[in-house]
Protein backbone atom coordinates (compact mmCIF):
# COMPACT_ATOMS: atom_id res chain seq x y z
CA UNK A 1 0.00 0.00 0.00
CA UNK A 2 1.54 3.32 -0.65
CA UNK A 3 1.96 6.49 1.05
CA UNK A 4 -0.41 8.72 -0.44
CA UNK A 5 -3.53 5.56 0.24
CA UNK A 6 -2.53 4.79 3.31
CA UNK A 7 -3.13 8.97 4.25
CA UNK A 8 -5.42 10.28 1.81
CA UNK A 9 -9.57 9.64 2.98
CA UNK A 10 -8.41 7.59 5.63
CA UNK A 11 -9.47 7.59 9.53
CA UNK A 12 -8.71 5.90 13.13
CA UNK A 13 -11.63 4.97 15.15
CA UNK A 14 -10.74 5.59 18.64
CA UNK A 15 -13.78 4.15 20.48
CA UNK A 16 -16.78 1.74 19.94
CA UNK A 17 -19.66 3.96 18.37
CA UNK A 18 -22.32 3.15 21.50
CA UNK A 19 -25.87 4.34 21.77
CA UNK A 20 -26.70 5.01 25.56
CA UNK A 21 -30.14 4.81 26.38
CA UNK A 22 -32.11 4.41 29.69
CA UNK A 23 -31.96 0.24 29.98
CA UNK A 24 -28.06 0.03 28.69
CA UNK A 25 -25.73 0.31 26.04
CA UNK A 26 -25.78 -0.76 22.67
CA UNK A 27 -22.85 -0.96 20.35
CA UNK A 28 -23.64 0.07 16.97
CA UNK A 29 -19.73 0.35 15.46
CA UNK A 30 -20.52 -2.46 12.90
CA UNK A 31 -23.67 -1.31 12.05
CA UNK A 32 -23.00 2.50 11.35
CA UNK A 33 -22.76 3.03 7.49
CA UNK A 34 -22.80 7.20 7.81
CA UNK A 35 -21.54 10.15 9.82
CA UNK A 36 -21.59 13.75 9.34
CA UNK A 37 -20.19 16.33 11.99
CA UNK A 38 -20.86 19.75 11.04
CA UNK A 39 -19.68 23.08 13.05
CA UNK A 40 -20.49 26.34 11.39
CA UNK A 41 -19.00 29.75 12.52
CA UNK A 42 -22.60 30.91 12.63
CA UNK A 43 -24.55 28.39 14.59
CA UNK A 44 -24.14 27.83 18.00
CA UNK A 45 -23.64 24.39 18.64
CA UNK A 46 -22.13 21.46 16.95
CA UNK A 47 -24.81 19.00 15.10
CA UNK A 48 -24.78 15.52 13.96
CA UNK A 49 -26.23 12.80 11.70
CA UNK A 50 -25.60 8.62 11.93
CA UNK A 51 -27.09 6.43 9.44
CA UNK A 52 -27.25 3.02 11.32
CA UNK A 53 -28.45 -0.58 9.50
CA UNK A 54 -30.05 -2.80 12.11
CA UNK A 55 -30.31 -6.58 10.81
CA UNK A 56 -30.90 -7.87 14.12
CA UNK A 57 -33.59 -5.61 15.45
CA UNK A 58 -31.08 -4.41 18.18
CA UNK A 59 -32.15 -0.84 18.47
CA UNK A 60 -35.84 -2.47 18.73
CA UNK A 61 -35.33 -2.86 22.45
CA UNK A 62 -34.88 1.41 22.65
CA UNK A 63 -37.68 3.59 23.45
CA UNK A 64 -36.36 6.73 21.80
CA UNK A 65 -37.35 9.50 24.36
CA UNK A 66 -35.10 12.00 23.89
CA UNK A 67 -32.78 11.10 26.20
CA UNK A 68 -30.87 8.97 24.25
CA UNK A 69 -27.18 9.62 23.72
CA UNK A 70 -24.21 8.49 21.47
CA UNK A 71 -20.17 8.88 21.50
CA UNK A 72 -18.05 9.02 18.95
CA UNK A 73 -14.23 8.87 18.95
CA UNK A 74 -12.27 9.26 15.77
CA UNK A 75 -8.87 11.23 13.83
CA UNK A 76 -7.75 11.23 10.51
CA UNK A 77 -4.75 9.34 9.68
CA UNK A 78 -1.58 11.19 10.49
CA UNK A 79 0.30 11.08 13.75
CA UNK A 80 -0.09 14.50 15.42
CA UNK A 81 -3.67 14.31 14.03
CA UNK A 82 -6.40 16.44 15.89
CA UNK A 83 -9.03 13.75 18.24
CA UNK A 84 -12.02 14.46 17.53
CA UNK A 85 -14.17 13.18 20.91
CA UNK A 86 -17.47 14.53 21.13
CA UNK A 87 -21.25 13.17 22.77
CA UNK A 88 -23.94 13.95 20.87
CA UNK A 89 -28.08 13.89 22.23
CA UNK A 90 -30.11 12.36 20.05
CA UNK A 91 -33.14 14.67 19.07
CA UNK A 92 -34.76 12.97 16.15
CA UNK A 93 -34.75 9.88 14.58
CA UNK A 94 -35.88 8.41 11.02
CA UNK A 95 -36.44 4.92 10.48
CA UNK A 96 -37.04 3.71 6.99
CA UNK A 97 -37.70 -0.10 6.06
CA UNK A 98 -35.23 -1.51 3.80
CA UNK A 99 -37.38 -2.11 0.29
CA UNK A 100 -36.13 -5.63 -0.68
CA UNK A 101 -35.86 -7.06 2.83
CA UNK A 102 -39.05 -5.94 5.31
CA UNK A 103 -36.95 -7.43 8.06
CA UNK A 104 -33.96 -4.70 7.80
CA UNK A 105 -34.44 -0.77 9.19
CA UNK A 106 -32.69 1.59 8.76
CA UNK A 107 -32.15 4.04 11.79
CA UNK A 108 -31.13 8.34 10.82
CA UNK A 109 -30.35 9.45 13.99
CA UNK A 110 -29.70 13.28 15.10
CA UNK A 111 -27.93 14.59 17.54
CA UNK A 112 -26.82 17.90 19.09
CA UNK A 113 -24.14 18.20 21.65
CA UNK A 114 -26.11 18.26 25.52
CA UNK A 115 -25.63 21.64 26.26
CA UNK A 116 -28.01 22.83 23.70
CA UNK A 117 -30.28 20.34 24.90
CA UNK A 118 -29.83 21.61 28.95
CA UNK A 119 -29.75 25.60 28.18
CA UNK A 120 -33.30 25.49 25.96
CA UNK A 121 -34.69 24.97 29.01
CA UNK A 122 -33.25 27.90 31.14
CA UNK A 123 -33.76 31.13 31.73
CA UNK A 124 -31.47 34.02 32.40
CA UNK A 125 -32.66 37.02 34.06
CA UNK A 126 -30.46 39.43 35.19
CA UNK A 127 -28.58 42.93 34.86
CA UNK A 128 -25.14 43.25 33.55
CA UNK A 129 -22.55 45.98 34.82
CA UNK A 130 -19.74 44.29 33.09
CA UNK A 131 -17.58 44.13 29.84
CA UNK A 132 -19.42 41.84 27.38
CA UNK A 133 -16.45 39.34 27.81
CA UNK A 134 -17.01 39.04 31.60
CA UNK A 135 -20.90 38.66 31.04
CA UNK A 136 -20.10 36.07 28.64
CA UNK A 137 -18.13 34.24 30.61
CA UNK A 138 -21.06 33.84 33.66
CA UNK A 139 -23.79 33.18 31.46
CA UNK A 140 -21.47 30.21 30.13
CA UNK A 141 -20.33 29.19 33.42
CA UNK A 142 -24.35 28.38 34.35
CA UNK A 143 -24.25 26.14 31.96
CA UNK A 144 -22.10 23.87 33.83
CA UNK A 145 -20.25 22.60 30.98
CA UNK A 146 -17.33 20.76 31.34
CA UNK A 147 -16.16 22.24 27.81
CA UNK A 148 -13.92 25.43 27.62
CA UNK A 149 -15.13 28.13 25.57
CA UNK A 150 -12.92 30.83 24.01
CA UNK A 151 -13.81 34.78 24.23
CA UNK A 152 -12.33 37.59 22.45
CA UNK A 153 -11.61 41.15 23.93
CA UNK A 154 -14.15 43.62 24.04
CA UNK A 155 -14.11 47.16 24.59
CA UNK A 156 -16.15 49.36 27.07
CA UNK A 157 -18.38 48.63 30.27
CA UNK A 158 -22.05 48.88 30.26
CA UNK A 159 -25.18 48.14 32.08
CA UNK A 160 -27.69 45.66 30.38
CA UNK A 161 -30.50 43.48 31.45
CA UNK A 162 -30.94 40.05 29.78
CA UNK A 163 -34.80 39.78 30.03
CA UNK A 164 -36.06 35.95 30.58
CA UNK A 165 -33.32 34.65 27.71
CA UNK A 166 -31.84 31.24 27.46
CA UNK A 167 -27.95 31.17 27.32
CA UNK A 168 -27.83 30.68 23.78
CA UNK A 169 -30.26 33.75 22.80
CA UNK A 170 -28.16 35.52 25.76
CA UNK A 171 -25.33 35.30 23.73
CA UNK A 172 -26.87 36.08 20.65
CA UNK A 173 -28.04 39.26 22.97
CA UNK A 174 -24.11 40.00 23.71
CA UNK A 175 -23.07 39.33 20.59
CA UNK A 176 -25.19 42.30 18.84
CA UNK A 177 -23.52 44.77 21.38
CA UNK A 178 -19.82 43.42 21.80
CA UNK A 179 -17.33 45.27 19.88
CA UNK A 180 -13.61 45.76 19.93
CA UNK A 181 -12.09 49.21 19.20
CA UNK A 182 -9.38 47.84 17.24
CA UNK A 183 -11.34 46.47 14.88
CA UNK A 184 -13.76 48.51 12.49
CA UNK A 185 -16.55 45.50 12.21
CA UNK A 186 -16.06 43.98 15.27
CA UNK A 187 -18.67 41.00 14.09
CA UNK A 188 -18.63 38.81 16.42
CA UNK A 189 -19.97 35.16 16.82
CA UNK A 190 -21.38 32.76 19.45
CA UNK A 191 -20.28 28.82 18.17
CA UNK A 192 -19.32 25.60 18.70
CA UNK A 193 -16.18 23.80 17.04
CA UNK A 194 -15.01 20.57 18.17
CA UNK A 195 -12.74 22.25 20.85
CA UNK A 196 -15.42 23.64 22.81
CA UNK A 197 -17.28 27.05 22.79
CA UNK A 198 -16.38 30.47 20.61
CA UNK A 199 -17.33 33.88 20.95
CA UNK A 200 -15.27 35.44 18.77
CA UNK A 201 -14.54 38.79 17.07
CA UNK A 202 -14.45 37.34 13.18
CA UNK A 203 -12.47 39.99 11.85
CA UNK A 204 -9.90 39.62 14.35
CA UNK A 205 -9.70 36.20 13.64
CA UNK A 206 -9.29 36.88 9.93
CA UNK A 207 -6.48 38.57 11.09
CA UNK A 208 -4.72 36.46 13.00
CA UNK A 209 -5.44 33.24 10.79
CA UNK A 210 -4.61 34.60 7.56
CA UNK A 211 -0.48 34.75 8.09
CA UNK A 212 -1.13 30.92 8.83
CA UNK A 213 -3.31 29.72 5.79
CA UNK A 214 -3.70 26.09 5.11
CA UNK A 215 -2.40 25.95 1.54
CA UNK A 216 -4.98 23.82 -0.96
CA UNK A 217 -4.26 22.95 -4.41
CA UNK A 218 -6.77 22.24 -6.95
CA UNK A 219 -6.66 21.01 -10.72
CA UNK A 220 -8.92 19.36 -12.58
CA UNK A 221 -6.32 16.74 -13.82
CA UNK A 222 -5.13 15.96 -10.63
CA UNK A 223 -2.45 13.32 -10.23
CA UNK A 224 -2.00 10.51 -8.34
CA UNK A 225 1.63 10.82 -7.46
CA UNK A 226 1.29 14.53 -6.26
CA UNK A 227 3.11 15.45 -3.54
CA UNK A 228 1.13 16.49 -0.85
CA UNK A 229 -2.57 14.46 -1.60
CA UNK A 230 -3.61 15.05 1.75
CA UNK A 231 -4.26 18.76 1.03
CA UNK A 232 -5.41 18.35 -2.88
CA UNK A 233 -9.15 19.32 -3.52
CA UNK A 234 -11.31 16.32 -4.84
CA UNK A 235 -14.32 18.75 -5.94
CA UNK A 236 -14.64 22.39 -5.92
CA UNK A 237 -17.45 24.56 -6.57
CA UNK A 238 -18.56 28.26 -6.49
CA UNK A 239 -22.01 28.56 -5.79
CA UNK A 240 -23.48 31.18 -7.40
CA UNK A 241 -23.53 35.20 -5.81
CA UNK A 242 -25.12 38.26 -5.32
CA UNK A 243 -26.09 39.71 -8.47
CA UNK A 244 -25.83 43.35 -9.12
CA UNK A 245 -28.94 44.60 -8.45
CA UNK A 246 -29.08 42.79 -5.35
CA UNK A 247 -25.93 44.73 -3.95
CA UNK A 248 -27.96 47.81 -5.23
CA UNK A 249 -31.00 47.29 -3.34
CA UNK A 250 -29.68 46.15 -0.39
CA UNK A 251 -27.30 48.86 0.27
CA UNK A 252 -24.20 46.06 0.30
CA UNK A 253 -22.01 48.41 -0.13
CA UNK A 254 -23.33 51.64 1.09
CA UNK A 255 -25.85 51.98 4.16
CA UNK A 256 -26.30 54.03 6.82
CA UNK A 257 -28.22 54.21 10.44
CA UNK A 258 -30.30 56.85 11.77
CA UNK A 259 -30.46 56.97 15.60
CA UNK A 260 -33.60 58.81 17.26
CA UNK A 261 -32.06 60.87 19.98
CA UNK A 262 -35.49 61.99 21.69
CA UNK A 263 -34.03 63.37 25.18
CA UNK A 264 -31.74 66.13 22.51
CA UNK A 265 -34.37 66.06 20.07
CA UNK A 266 -31.83 65.04 17.26
CA UNK A 267 -31.03 62.64 14.71
CA UNK A 268 -27.30 60.79 14.89
CA UNK A 269 -26.41 59.78 11.32
CA UNK A 270 -23.83 57.01 10.50
CA UNK A 271 -22.80 55.81 7.40
CA UNK A 272 -20.49 53.08 5.60
CA UNK A 273 -19.56 53.25 2.10
CA UNK A 274 -17.21 51.13 -0.12
CA UNK A 275 -15.20 53.70 -1.53
CA UNK A 276 -14.14 55.64 1.59
CA UNK A 277 -14.27 52.87 3.95
CA UNK A 278 -12.82 49.90 2.27
CA UNK A 279 -9.05 50.66 3.67
CA UNK A 280 -10.16 50.30 7.16
CA UNK A 281 -11.15 46.87 7.24
CA UNK A 282 -9.29 43.75 7.55
CA UNK A 283 -8.75 42.04 4.55
CA UNK A 284 -7.60 37.98 3.83
CA UNK A 285 -5.38 38.68 0.98
CA UNK A 286 -1.74 41.02 1.90
CA UNK A 287 -3.39 43.34 -1.38
CA UNK A 288 -6.74 43.41 -1.33
CA UNK A 289 -8.61 44.35 -4.18
CA UNK A 290 -13.10 45.17 -4.01
CA UNK A 291 -14.86 42.89 -5.59
CA UNK A 292 -16.61 45.57 -8.09
CA UNK A 293 -14.43 48.17 -9.98
CA UNK A 294 -14.46 51.93 -8.98
CA UNK A 295 -16.97 52.62 -12.15
CA UNK A 296 -19.51 50.77 -10.72
CA UNK A 297 -19.37 51.89 -7.54
CA UNK A 298 -19.84 55.46 -8.65
CA UNK A 299 -22.14 54.76 -10.31
CA UNK A 300 -24.55 52.67 -7.92
CA UNK A 301 -22.45 51.01 -5.27
CA UNK A 302 -21.47 54.21 -3.36
CA UNK A 303 -25.07 55.49 -2.72
CA UNK A 304 -27.01 55.00 0.13
CA UNK A 305 -29.63 52.45 -0.73
CA UNK A 306 -30.18 50.79 3.17
CA UNK A 307 -30.94 52.73 5.98
CA UNK A 308 -32.06 51.46 9.50
CA UNK A 309 -33.50 53.43 12.36
CA UNK A 310 -32.91 53.14 16.08
CA UNK A 311 -33.72 54.38 19.51
CA UNK A 312 -31.54 56.07 21.27
CA UNK A 313 -31.86 54.09 24.73
CA UNK A 314 -29.66 56.11 26.87
CA UNK A 315 -26.82 54.44 26.73
CA UNK A 316 -24.01 54.70 24.20
CA UNK A 317 -23.04 51.30 23.21
CA UNK A 318 -21.70 52.50 19.67
CA UNK A 319 -25.10 50.92 17.65
CA UNK A 320 -25.54 53.24 15.12
CA UNK A 321 -21.85 53.07 14.10
CA UNK A 322 -21.39 49.00 14.55
CA UNK A 323 -24.29 48.25 12.64
CA UNK A 324 -23.51 50.21 8.85
CA UNK A 325 -19.79 48.56 9.73
CA UNK A 326 -21.24 44.89 10.56
CA UNK A 327 -23.69 44.78 7.43
CA UNK A 328 -21.13 46.11 5.43
CA UNK A 329 -18.42 43.76 6.39
CA UNK A 330 -20.51 40.64 6.59
CA UNK A 331 -22.60 41.74 2.91
CA UNK A 332 -18.73 41.58 2.04
CA UNK A 333 -17.96 37.91 3.20
CA UNK A 334 -21.04 36.72 1.78
CA UNK A 335 -20.11 38.18 -1.88
CA UNK A 336 -17.79 35.21 -2.90
CA UNK A 337 -17.75 31.80 -1.70
CA UNK A 338 -16.75 28.05 -2.94
CA UNK A 339 -17.57 25.17 -1.36
CA UNK A 340 -14.81 22.04 -1.65
CA UNK A 341 -14.41 18.20 -0.95
CA UNK A 342 -11.03 17.34 -0.04
CA UNK A 343 -9.84 14.24 1.86
CA UNK A 344 -10.54 13.70 5.87
CA UNK A 345 -8.41 16.18 8.08
CA UNK A 346 -9.41 16.37 11.77
CA UNK A 347 -7.82 19.03 11.96
CA UNK A 348 -9.98 21.03 10.06
CA UNK A 349 -12.27 23.68 11.84
CA UNK A 350 -14.21 27.13 11.25
CA UNK A 351 -12.79 30.29 11.22
CA UNK A 352 -9.23 28.84 10.21
CA UNK A 353 -8.09 30.64 6.61
CA UNK A 354 -7.00 28.66 3.70
CA UNK A 355 -4.72 29.68 0.73
CA UNK A 356 -6.20 28.36 -2.13
CA UNK A 357 -3.76 27.57 -5.35
CA UNK A 358 -6.37 27.02 -8.40
CA UNK A 359 -4.70 26.02 -11.61
CA UNK A 360 -5.95 26.60 -14.82
CA UNK A 361 -4.84 26.07 -18.61
CA UNK A 362 -3.95 28.89 -20.40
CA UNK A 363 -4.14 29.98 -24.14
CA UNK A 364 -0.55 31.17 -23.67
CA UNK A 365 1.10 28.27 -22.46
CA UNK A 366 1.33 24.18 -22.24
CA UNK A 367 1.72 23.89 -18.59
CA UNK A 368 -1.38 25.18 -16.04
CA UNK A 369 -1.32 28.63 -14.08
CA UNK A 370 -2.42 29.81 -10.77
CA UNK A 371 -6.16 31.64 -11.49
CA UNK A 372 -5.44 35.12 -10.60
CA UNK A 373 -8.28 36.61 -9.06
CA UNK A 374 -10.31 33.28 -7.04
CA UNK A 375 -6.89 32.03 -6.09
CA UNK A 376 -5.89 33.30 -2.47
CA UNK A 377 -7.37 32.98 0.92
CA UNK A 378 -10.93 32.20 2.10
CA UNK A 379 -12.05 31.79 6.02
CA UNK A 380 -13.39 28.30 6.58
CA UNK A 381 -17.18 29.04 7.55
CA UNK A 382 -18.38 25.91 7.93
CA UNK A 383 -17.12 21.82 7.79
CA UNK A 384 -18.88 18.85 7.72
CA UNK A 385 -16.59 15.86 8.74
CA UNK A 386 -18.37 13.12 6.41
CA UNK A 387 -17.84 9.08 7.26
CA UNK A 388 -19.20 6.80 4.77
CA UNK A 389 -17.39 3.15 5.93
CA UNK A 390 -14.35 3.02 5.70
CA UNK A 391 -14.07 6.66 3.59
CA UNK A 392 -13.52 10.09 5.34
CA UNK A 393 -14.04 13.18 3.68
CA UNK A 394 -14.46 17.14 4.33
CA UNK A 395 -16.85 18.88 2.95
CA UNK A 396 -15.59 22.59 3.53
CA UNK A 397 -17.42 25.95 2.79
CA UNK A 398 -15.32 29.27 2.40
CA UNK A 399 -16.20 32.49 2.29
CA UNK A 400 -13.94 35.87 0.93
CA UNK A 401 -14.44 39.79 1.16
CA UNK A 402 -12.55 40.65 -1.41
CA UNK A 403 -10.17 39.83 -4.40
CA UNK A 404 -6.86 39.26 -4.78
CA UNK A 405 -5.19 41.85 -6.83
CA UNK A 406 -3.41 40.05 -8.98
CA UNK A 407 -5.12 41.11 -11.87
CA UNK A 408 -4.22 42.79 -15.22
CA UNK A 409 -5.37 46.01 -14.35
CA UNK A 410 -6.08 46.23 -10.72
CA UNK A 411 -6.42 50.12 -10.54
CA UNK A 412 -9.67 49.79 -12.35
CA UNK A 413 -10.45 48.51 -8.14
CA UNK A 414 -9.73 49.68 -4.65
CA UNK A 415 -7.02 48.49 -4.15
CA UNK A 416 -5.19 48.19 -0.46
CA UNK A 417 -2.07 46.76 0.68
CA UNK A 418 -2.16 45.37 4.13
Amino acid sequence: MSEQEVVVNKYERLAPIAITHAGGVVDVSSAMTALSIKEDIFTNSLSAKMAVVDTSDSLGVIEFEGSETFKVSFKSILEDDRIISLKFRIFKINVEVDPNKNDIKVYSLHGVTPEHFKQSSMDINQSFKMPIKKAVQTVFDKLGSDKEIEIDDTTGTYTYIVPGMTPFESMSFFQRRAYDSRYRASLFSFYETVDGFKFKNLERTIDENRKEAIKYKYSPTVRAGDNDPQHTIENLKFPNNKDVLQKIKSGAYANAVREIDLINQRINSTEVRIKEDFATFVHLDDTAMSLDTKDLIDEHLNVINSTKWINNIGVDDKRKDLIPRRKFYLDCLSQVSLNMVVPGNSNLSVGQVIDLDLLELSGFTEEKLQEPKISGKYVITRVSHMIRGEEYRCIVNCSKESYRANVPKPERSIVVKQ
